[in-house]
């Protein structure tokens, strides 16, 4: 039997159902943005006690679905800040401090 991720022609090797590697499993059940925002807005739905409504992020002003009057920023934002921290966090130990400058150059390239 052929691996049944398109592209992919090698055998299936016994004891596998339907791909030839672990790795042409992840590609084919990999879970898009789209699919993870789903998962996270109906995961939001089955709570049923946070007050969900439609909101306008504060940074980029798109809407999105929010879990609550304390969520103002949306996911895509919120991802930005995490990666942006932890980048400071990194370079704390250093005396250089990054200017404003180098942020919208970051923020550019994003």
């Amino acid at each position: 039997m052929i691996c049944q991720r398109s592209g992919c022609t090698n055998e299936v090797p016994p004891g596998r159902r339907k791909y030839c590697s672990t790795e042409c499993g992840k590609i084919v059940n990999r879970r898009s943005p789209v699919d993870e925002d789903l998962a996270r807005y109906s995961a939001i739905l089955r709570k049923r006690s946070t007050k969900i409504s439609l909101r306008v992020c504060l940074v980029c002003d798109k809407k999105f679905l929010s879990e609550g009057p304390w969520n103002r920023i949306c996911p895509a934002c919120n991802g930005r800040n995490i990666l942006l921290s932890s980048r400071s966090a990194n370079t704390a130990g250093s005396d250089s401090v990054a200017s404003d400058e180098a942020v919208a150059e970051y923020l550019e390239e994003l």
